[in-house]
């Protein structure tokens, strides 16, 4: 399983879209493993904002997901999906608690 985070204020204006999230200007959406959730919510968003966690089964995907160094260049791997993730993409949607 991979995870999109995403504020709960997004996650409700994208909830009934086609596509809730498509690749940034690195040509990938961003996704992380259940380990890095606490790791990455701490380091994009402020622990006051409510933040959710989009369940997506990688091996679902009709797009390539790749495992590959974060943007701090040292030996973790991150999820990287090439591709629009689509609502029917989500198995499910869990907060992810803040400081």
């Amino acid at each position: 399983m991979i995870y999109y985070l995403l504020t709960d204020e997004e996650w409700q204006r994208r909830r009934d879209e086609p596509v809730v999230a498509s690749p940034g200007p690195d040509g990938f959406v961003h996704c992380c493993d259940e380990r890095q959730l606490v790791a990455v919510r701490e380091k994009y968003f402020p622990g006051d904002v409510p933040v959710l966690a989009l369940s997506i089964d990688p091996t679902r995907l009709e797009r390539e997901t790749r495992y590959e160094p974060g943007s701090s260049g040292g030996p973790e791997r991150f999820a990287h999906v090439y591709g629009d993730v689509r609502r029917a993409d989500v198995i499910g949607v869990a907060a992810v608690p803040g400081n």
